[in-house]
């Protein structure tokens, strides 16, 4: 059977806009480069409407779209390596139709790795121009009526090798090209052509030297006005040196073709070759801007954004973005330059009077975008869609696509609160609010200033003057001495009042209360302004200094107290009045969201005091219905509170959790908590899962440890008086950011999260793994209030920065995700659970991610991977995972990697079809230095999951070790006892590279290592073969009984198929590059067969996919999957002869299949392919999975 690729989830490599005209609007289309496939979306609804192959095995590298603006009315060019093709309008309306689905035919080859493609100004008939990897120039031109190609290869100055390449067409007969050399140095190279008589022309203008490394990325920007009112351009790099820089290229302008600027001097070449002098001196004057610091690791590329249309009397605002190996774009702002004076203009031996030395500019950062997970930015594409506006598309090694809006100058921002709509959403939302807004306050800009402190006057008593001596010793009156000496006094200023506390009485209402006792409420109205608030007569002092408050938004309630113990409640009907007076000072307020109930919550706790009060309010009458105590553990401090199943949850400062039952007394019931729940810091929330999910009783916490979990409260009577409350851990898990974690929030089915990460407060999707907002508010320590808006997805955030209040309004997410992605990562192995329902990776992001594969072969398009869940426990690179045995509520995976990490993983289904998980324990038999890496282990479950059903027992499983010092260890581990260790071997100098338990009916058990010494090790339990049984609690020793070599090098992969009752095939692939099988039987290796270049680089995956069997000739046929370090996937096939010797069953001979010794071969498109998984979808079909950078699915 043929291998056949179904999906790919591959690093994405290429974006372009295509704009289709449709009537009066453009709908934008955007095409997507991920392995050898195009694949097109439509922007506006994130749908992927088509797909295509366009390579037969070659990775698309770029996609270049005639016109700046990528209207569709011209040719597309797509290059990768040195393959490439050109498509027209016919050729995309036949893809996007269905009506093609490969374009392998018309792939070409070039001489060279292409780096860089323009499409002609004109018309088709202009085609296209290609700069390869040594700076050579391809004019590539479509021949008419066909689909043939004319390639002319331009003579070029410069045959440097490149690591980037721009190219722009600066007439219908004319290019500019920037080149990026290996060392360092940036080319600025111009060539002139004519179509008519093939003559051609071609210089190099200028050479920049100053990056301290290779140059990873050039663009050369449009046209642009210059300070001078001089229409010229600019150029952008960025290099392994981690800095963008920005040159000059107006002396272009003057005069191009001067010879002495192009002069070329001979010089070393490398990083420590010596530059020229008049080289330097050029490129220092040229150069205008520099930048670095911003990026946690190298810069791949640079993209300038400009105005759509330049200005025609202004100097052009420049904008350049950089995309970098940390997964962020970083937008910066050309600052400060300007043209000298001409009367400042230098002079030197080459002739370089006319370039004026002008003063450095600065490049100024702006914003940062994270919408990737873990490395590199591989790929982006920019649309202006208004003139100081633009829409990027990014594409990074996830294999995720993001769109998203940018302002040229950074984010959006109206300072004018009165144009703001804050009342209640409408439908369709206004053009204004499409895009985030941030505006600033001061307090005087909202309310009226204090009035001065008034004047007392001391009353004046009138004595008798007093005659003292003046310093010449004559007598003088006192009263004309002291009117010397007596100053001018001061005026009194006005009291200073600041902003305190934050509260919401809408979705984006912000009440706040100042530090002189006032209270004040946005208004709803946009026209009108703020509205301060009045307290009670004779409470107007209540709330100075020291102020709480809580907002209840859904009610447009606000719930206030201060220092003396009275509680006030705002309503916009009745405005402040008290409620409670609580004799204490109040430590905080936290509402109870019950939204099944017809009365609302206040839970006040007392600064100093072991008894809270929860306050009863019917929101109807807008009246107290009662005031009842409640009895705090001790040392309790509340930081958060909720209800489910009409128990309130209380968290703490110490992540301690507390009920009650208000109906049952005032005293904490008897709770039995999860002992897997493990929270080391304060508690920041308590929400209830919505009553739409299926389980009823769940609910969340968030705490500032960085993590979040999901419990389940189920109560179980204990007599007629008591009951025990149960709270079931069912998924807790550290947060991508943080670790100030404070608060969640559902809006549909997605779960949101928001907290602080360093001086920038986030929001982030959980659910769909993305982020949704990003503010830089200075940190965690200052008072703010945050809402959702769940009818969008955006966000409100209202806080104090420097004195001032912000607030950010954003209706819609970030980003727009038109693709999911994955790992970031390279993904080191994967595992299938033994139902074949769940599949789980890890990577060197460290993440476990656990998915499920939708094989419906009618679903041509659309994601069919999709991730249920993320686990974030591991500090190193996950090494290895595998799924065991469980009963049929709960799944176990385990997972090993480096620093000696290993976990186990209790899997259950939760919020409506989603996945819980829970670290159930960690192994803690490490060695002194924690230094070793876990290279494998295997897992048998000693107990039937049925037997474990209906007992009710539990599992136990047998667990053998590998690690990287050559020793491997044995361990049984139970959920009640933990890990128990029972023996220990070590192998000889070479490091083990896999372990498998062969656990055989006759034989008894054994484990089989292979290693780096290219050997298949069996072991046995026992010093000398000696079984240590008797000597109960000492550790036995594994020794090595059986060894056969069956490979020259490293075995890398390897897998086993149960053959008879007592024996093994077992499949190897190594860095020799070869396939090798060998048959165990018992304790003995009888049987050897290699294929010694299976693949053209070692084999780093091999997974059993099928057999037959046919009785009467007692003949099996097996086949197998491999995967090597070429890309190639390849399918083998092989006999195998049974046999009866003394009655046993055996093999007698193993032979390869002549239809099967390689020749069902594909190629895969993921880099570094580490593995290959094995498993049967849910429509049956058998799939044969490739990771590495990425995943691939294959119908094996």
């Amino acid at each position: 059977m043929a291998i056949q690729h179904v999906y790919s989830l591959d690093p994405i490599t290429a974006l372009a806009y295509y704009c289709q005209a449709e009537s009066i609007e453009q709908n934008e289309l955007l095409l997507v480069g991920e392995g050898a496939f195009l694949k097109i979306y439509e922007v506006k609804s994130s749908r992927l409407i088509a797909q295509c192959r366009v390579f037969n095995s070659q990775t698309v590298h770029g996609i270049a779209v005639q016109g700046d603006q990528g209207s569709g009315d011209g040719l597309i060019a797509i290059w990768g390596g040195r393959s490439f093709t050109l498509l027209d309008d016919v050729d995309l309306k036949n893809i996007m139709s269905a009506d093609m689905s490969s374009l392998v035919s018309n792939e070409k080859v070039a001489p060279d790795w292409l780096l860089a493609c323009a499409i002609s100004l004109s018309d088709a008939s202009g085609g296209c121009m290609f700069i390869t990897a040594h700076s050579v120039a391809l004019h590539v031109l479509p021949l008419d009526g066909s689909k043939q190609l004319s390639v002319r290869r331009l003579s070029s100055p410069s045959r440097s090798i490149l690591y980037s390449a721009n190219v722009v067409w600066t007439s219908e007969s004319s290019i500019m090209v920037a080149a990026g050399t290996v060392f360092g140095e940036i080319e600025i190279i111009a060539l002139k052509m004519s179509i008519s008589d093939s003559t051609e022309s071609s210089e190099i203008l200028f050479t920049f030297t100053g990056h301290e490394g290779s140059v990873f990325g050039v663009q050369i920007s449009p046209e642009i006005r210059g300070p001078d009112g001089q229409l010229t351009r600019l150029l952008a790099s960025c290099s392994d040196d981690r800095t963008i820089r920005l040159w000059d290229l107006s002396p272009l302008n003057s005069n191009p073709t001067d010879p002495p600027l192009t002069k070329r001097l001979l010089k070393d070449t490398g990083f420590g070759g010596v530059v020229p002098d008049s080289q330097g001196i050029l490129s220092e004057k040229l150069r205008i801007a520099s930048a670095m610091g911003m990026h946690a690791s190298r810069i791949w590329q640079v993209k300038f954004i400009t105005p759509k249309e330049p200005e025609s009397e202004k100097a052009t605002p420049v904008n350049v973005l950089s995309f970098g190996e940390d997964s962020t774009v970083q937008q910066w702002a050309l600052d400060g330059w300007s043209k000298a004076p001409s009367d400042n203009a230098t002079q030197d031996g080459l002739g370089l009077e006319k370039l004026t030395l002008k003063p450095k500019a600065s490049l100024t950062h702006i914003q940062e975008f994270s919408h990737h997970t873990g490395k590199h930015i591989w790929s982006s594409s920019l649309l202006a869609t208004g003139q100081l506006q633009s829409r990027l598309a990014t594409g990074g090694a996830d294999g995720a696509v993001s769109v998203f809006d940018i302002f040229l100058g950074g984010q959006q921002a109206d300072q004018e609160s009165e144009k703001m709509a804050h009342g209640s959403i409408a439908d369709e939302l206004p053009e204004h609010h499409r895009h985030p807004i941030s505006w600033i306050k001061s307090l005087d800009d909202l309310v009226e200033p204090l009035p001065p402190a008034p004047v007392v006057e001391e009353p004046v008593v009138e004595q008798a003057p007093v005659i003292t001596e003046s310093k010449d010793g004559s007598p003088e009156d006192a009263e004309k001495s002291k009117k010397k000496k007596k100053k001018k006094k001061k005026k009194p200023a006005a009291p200073k009042d600041s902003f305190n506390k934050y509260a919401l009485v809408g979705p984006n209402q912000v009440l706040f209360t100042t530090n002189s006792g006032r209270v004040v409420v946005q208004s709803a109205a946009p026209t009108k302004p703020w509205l301060e608030l009045s307290l009670p007569v004779g409470s107007e002092s209540d709330l100075k200094s020291y102020s709480v408050v809580t907002g209840i938004p859904e009610h447009g309630i606000a719930i206030l107290a201060g220092a003396n113990g009275k509680v006030y409640m705002h309503s916009p009907s009745r405005g402040i009045q008290q409620i409670a007076d609580l004799k204490h000072k109040v430590a905080g307020l936290f509402y109870i969201s019950r939204p099944s109930s017809d009365t609302l919550l206040v839970l006040a706790t007392l600064l100093g005091s072991s008894e809270a009060s929860v306050i009863t309010l019917r929101p109807a009458s807008l009246g107290k219905l009662d005031v009842q105590t409640i009895h705090l553990p001790p040392a309790f401090v509340v930081t958060s509170a909720g209800e489910v199943c009409d128990l309130i949850i209380l968290g703490s400062r110490n992540g301690k959790i507390a009920v009650y039952n208000l109906d049952a007394g005032a005293n904490e019931l008897i709770v039995a908590l999860d002992e897997s729940f493990k929270c080391h810091d304060a508690i920041t929330s308590v929400i209830r899962v919505p009553e739409s999910f299926e389980t009823p009783g769940r609910f969340i916490v968030t705490a500032r440890d960085g993590t979040y979990a999901i419990l389940l409260a189920l109560v179980n009577p204990l007599n007629d008086d008591e009951a025990l409350t149960l709270l079931v851990l069912i998924h807790q898990t550290p947060l991508p950011f943080g670790p100030m974690i404070e608060g969640a929030s559902f809006c549909g089915i997605s779960l949101i999260v928001h907290g602080f990460w360093g001086k920038t407060f986030i929001v982030w999707n959980e659910t769909e793994q993305r982020e949704i907002c990003r503010v830089d508010c200075g940190g965690a320590h200052r008072s703010y209030v945050y809402s959702l808006l769940p009818q969008y997805g955006g966000t409100y955030f209202a806080y104090t920065k420097a004195s001032k209040l912000h607030i950010h309004e954003q209706y819609h997410p970030s980003h727009n995700v038109l693709k999911s992605g994955g790992h970031g990562r390279e993904i080191k192995t994967c595992a299938i659970s033994p139902d074949q329902l769940f599949i789980a990776t890890a990577a060197e992001d460290t993440n476990i991610r656990i998915w499920d594969y939708d094989d419906d072969h009618d679903k041509v398009l659309g994601e069919r991977l999709q991730c249920h869940v993320t686990l974030r426990k591991h500090s190193a690179g996950v090494q290895h995972l595998q799924w065991a045995a469980s009963s049929d509520k709960i799944h176990y995976l385990f997972s090993g990697g480096g620093c000696e990490e290993f976990n186990v993983w209790a899997v259950t289904r939760v919020l409506g079809g989603g996945l819980g998980a829970v670290c159930e324990a960690t192994l803690d038999d490490l060695s002194e230095d924690r230094d070793l890496r876990i290279m494998g282990f295997d897992i048998n479950a000693m107990s039937n999951p049925v037997e474990v059903n209906l007992a009710k027992t539990e599992s136990m499983y047998l667990i053998v070790i590998a690690l990287s010092d050559s020793t491997i260890r044995g361990y049984w581990y139970t959920k009640a006892e933990g890990f128990e260790k029972f023996g220990e071997g070590r192998y000889t100098s070479s490091c083990i590279t896999q372990i498998k338990l062969m656990v055989s009916a006759d034989s008894g058990s054994h484990i089989l290592t292979a290693s780096t010494d290219g050997h298949l090790a069996l072991w046995t339990l026992g010093e000398d073969g000696e079984d240590n049984d008797d000597d109960e609690g000492e550790v036995a020793t594994f020794s090595v009984t059986k060894r056969i070599k069956v490979h020259q090098s490293a075995i890398l992969s390897f897998d086993t198929l149960t053959i008879g009752p007592d024996g093994f095939i077992i499949a190897t692939g190594g860095d020799d590059n070869a396939v090798s099988l060998a048959y165990l039987n018992g304790d003995e290796f009888s049987l050897r067969l290699t294929v010694p270049s299976a693949h053209a680089a070692a084999v780093s995956g091999l997974g059993f996919v099928a057999h037959s069997h046919d009785s009467p000739t007692q003949t099996g046929i097996f086949r197998f999957c491999t995967v090597g370090g070429d890309q190639k996937v390849k399918s083998w096939e092989f006999k195998a002869v049974a046999e009866q010797e003394q009655g046993a069953f055996k093999l007698g001979e193993l032979v390869w299949q002549e239809a099967g010794v390689g020749d069902m071969t594909t190629t895969t498109n993921v880099p570094d392919a580490a593995g290959v998984a094995i498993f049967v979808g849910h429509c049956s079909h058998v799939h044969c999975l490739v990771y590495g950078n990425g995943m691939e699915v294959f119908d094996a």
